[in-house]
């Protein structure tokens, strides 16, 4: 289904305040003339506005986000011309919706349908109230019920309302009621949308396809994905699964290592550093002997005559594996080279490997199945395409319908007026 961005960017409005008693009357009227205009229905310069400046923030603070945590900038518009033009389209699009669902008959409401609204409503109300104590009331000594009546009567008093201009709970209850009626005519839009066996089985042979391509290029793709729990669909040669129990240094043992070594970066200058690290390194040898003995410990278990590989992985490894085991191939980059070789080195399905020492601490190491090359059962990705596709048939039928709603509305847009 399609974002509701329209109705987000609505409601989002609801938090932005405005205190019409500081406007002087040349603004008030520059501020209400009209910017949108859908059969007759408005949307002023305030509002419009408001909008606008709000959705730049947003984006600036997402392109920042996003710039810190993965390099990528300029993700969102943060032009005053293209965030105009995407709000114009968006409350041209509630409106066409709006007015669709009312005639319609979907603002009708059974009893839970209403408590629904009635829910909504108040969370709206309250959030707008806070906004106004936060504003205007941050310090007034009041609580509870006493605080709220002094926040409705500071907005009566001082014509405070949100940028569209809701002020009590009726407005609020109005909002509510516009969002659910919204919902209602998209899900009955795509009411009868499906996807037929046909369809799944060409996108399947389509990603069977280029995931085969991929993984001639890349092998090592197969493992990964696996491993992130993203779908497959084509396996190439040489993979089993795996899977291990992982023994760690433990967490008393990891306490003395940290000590050691922070007794060792805190030295002075003319400090036995060499005293020091060797106390580091009897520290590290000490935990990871005790590691190995923990290891033996398991395997013993993991190899005793109906023995529970599962539940001894749930007990005692630290390793957040998914469910199924590892992929693994001759040379996976993916894994240190010490689990892949002691992957690899077992024999048999079934088999469990001696503790293998890595970086990462010891592993025990099971062979649970091979992997077949080829093409993965359909049955396994089933409900991810058909789900995708069904998501994506919906949204554009929503999308195509919205379009020609709009375009059989009587929509006139005024954004001279903005300048």
């Amino acid at each position: 289904m399609r974002k509701k961005s329209v109705l987000a960017l609505l409601l989002a409005l609801m938090m932005i305040l405005s205190g019409c008693a500081l406007v002087t009357k040349d603004e008030e009227k520059d501020n209400a003339r009209v910017i949108i205009d859908v059969n007759g229905e408005t949307v002023d310069k305030r509002t419009v506005s408001a909008a606008v400046q709000n959705q730049i923030s947003q984006n600036e603070y997402y392109n920042q986000l996003f710039s810190s945590y993965h390099g990528y900038s300029d993700l969102y518009p943060t032009d005053e011309a293209t965030v105009t033009d995407q709000v114009v389209e968006a409350y041209t699009q509630n409106l066409v919706l709006k007015q669709k669902a009312y005639a319609m008959g979907m603002d009708q409401m059974n009893d839970e349908e209403a408590a629904h609204v009635e829910e909504h409503a108040k969370e709206y109300y309250e959030s707008f109230l806070q906004s106004v104590i936060s504003a205007y009331l941050p310090n007034s000594g009041l609580e509870g019920d006493e605080l709220n009546a002094a926040a409705e009567k500071y907005v009566a008093e001082n014509d405070v309302a949100t940028a569209d201009g809701r002020s009590t709970y009726d407005d609020f209850f109005q909002a509510a009621l516009e969002e659910m009626a919204v919902e209602k005519l998209e899900e009955d839009i795509v009411k009868d949308v499906a996807v037929t066996e046909e369809e799944i089985k060409a996108d399947f042979d389509a990603k069977v396809e280029a995931a085969k391509e991929q993984m001639e290029a890349d092998p090592d793709m197969y493992g990964y994905n696996v491993m992130n729990g993203s779908a497959v669909y084509y396996a190439p040669a040489g993979y089993r699964m795996v899977k291990h129990i992982l023994i760690t240094v433990s967490d008393e043992d990891q306490a003395v290592i940290t000590e050691a070594q922070n007794a060792l970066n805190a030295a002075a200058e003319d400090a036995d550093k060499d005293a020091l690290q060797a106390a580091v390194d009897a520290a590290q040898a000490a935990g990871m002997a005790n590691a190995k003995a923990k290891a033996e410990e398991v395997l013993a278990q993991a190899t005793a005559e109906g023995a529970d590989f599962d539940a001894l992985i749930a007990e005692y490894s630290t390793d957040s594996m998914p469910e199924t085991g590892y992929a693994i191939r001759e040379g996976f980059a993916y894994f240190v080279e010490p689990f892949v070789t002691g992957a690899m080195a077992l024999q048999n399905v079934g088999d469990v490997s001696e503790p293998i020492e890595s970086t990462y601490g010891y592993h025990i190491i099971k062979y649970v199945s091979d992997v077949a090359e080829g093409p993965v059962d359909i049955e396994t990705v089933r409900e991810s395409i058909s789900s995708a596709l069904l998501s994506t048939k919906k949204t554009e039928l929503t999308d195509s319908t919205i379009q020609q709603w709009v375009s059989e509305a009587n929509v006139k847009t005024f954004l001279d007026r903005l300048k």
